[in-house]
């Protein structure tokens, strides 16, 4: 009788731990993966002074350009985005002309050349879903007639939608 319920015992600790270890051997869960809309610009490179100091005589001053201070540089995961351009200096224009332009465009198409305003511009069109960059083109310029003096730009660059 004794070995009788020994087996038993045996038996049911068999199949008892045998039923757990098949639950414990296998279970699930849900992941989910969200992407939120990302929109990130920088501008690489620093501020710099474009100076007008040379004329031919006769003619109006030299302008000043730049195309290798500063880049523009984007990440979207969102489509039909384009990157407009202003400047801080308030309407009426200010005293001398500073115009720029896209170069190099990598994920866009770039615009015109852009004559600073404080309304934003088109700069770059076309940007969609990517990862980009542009080089920046500035070019000075003012008339012997406007004398003397200087424009202190906040040029801010922004992604938006198309």
């Amino acid at each position: 009788m004794k070995r009788l319920i020994a087996v038993c015992l045996a038996v049911v600790l068999v199949l008892g731990l045998g039923g757990v270890a098949v639950v414990a051997n296998s279970d699930s869960h849900t992941v989910t993966v969200q992407v939120n809309a990302i929109n990130e610009l920088a501008i690489e490179g620093g501020n710099f002074t474009l100076t007008i100091n040379s004329a031919t005589a006769g003619s109006q001053p030299d302008p000043a350009t730049d195309s290798t201070t500063c880049d523009v540089l984007w990440t979207t995961n969102e489509a039909s985005k384009k990157i407009t351009v202003a400047t801080s200096v308030a309407s009426p224009p200010p005293n001398f002309t500073l115009k720029v332009v896209a170069q190099n465009v990598n994920g866009g198409t770039a615009a015109s050349e852009v004559t600073l305003s404080d309304t934003a511009q088109d700069f770059v069109t076309a940007v969609g879903t990517t990862i980009g960059n542009c080089d920046l083109a500035y070019t000075a310029s003012a008339t012997a007639a406007q004398g003397t003096g200087s424009d202190i730009h906040t040029v801010t660059y922004t992604i938006t939608a198309a």
